[in-house]
């Protein structure tokens, strides 16, 4: 995913991290559910001003909580069911201090996600776009996943 970080000069650069996004949820009512995810974002780079020094590498673990609304989520035979889910809690992240030194920083996470489901029986392949705020720049990330159903 496309990410934007400082650059040491007061300016700003776009990288990428390799994110991995694991989520759990359960309806509530009707398009209503609740969930918990957690979001690790490899970063193959070390940040630009720790760059000369070989500093750590920025990733990134993030637990989250929140809803998801589910616009077409029924069992009446359709197969496409748009979604957004608004997500938020705590991440760290490695190697995001100044100094280079290779410490956690700990900071509010934000990450929302829109998205469609297309079903194929009690699994369907999930298709979302989304934004991870990292305490070293923003993320945008397009994703490509599987969603089961369990009952």
């Amino acid at each position: 995913m496309p990410t934007l970080i400082p650059d040491g000069s007061g300016g700003k650069r776009i990288t990428a991290h390799l994110p991995l996004d694991l989520e759990l949820s359960t309806r509530l009512d009707g398009p209503v559910s609740l969930l918990g995810a957690t979001v690790l974002s490899l970063a193959p780079f070390a940040l630009p001003i720790c760059a000369a020094s070989g500093g750590p590498h920025p990733s990134a673990l993030a637990s989250l909580f929140g809803v998801r609304l589910d616009f077409n989520n029924n069992r009446d035979g359709l197969w496409w069911s748009p979604w957004v889910a608004l997500r938020m809690g705590i991440v760290a992240q490695a190697g995001a201090s100044d100094d280079c030194q290779a410490r956690l920083q700990l900071a509010p996470a934000f990450s929302p996600r829109l998205g469609a489901d297309l079903w194929m029986g009690q699994a369907a392949a999930s298709f979302a776009a989304g934004y991870d705020h990292l305490p070293t720049g923003s993320a945008l990330s397009a994703q490509v996943g599987l969603t089961v159903r369990l009952n």
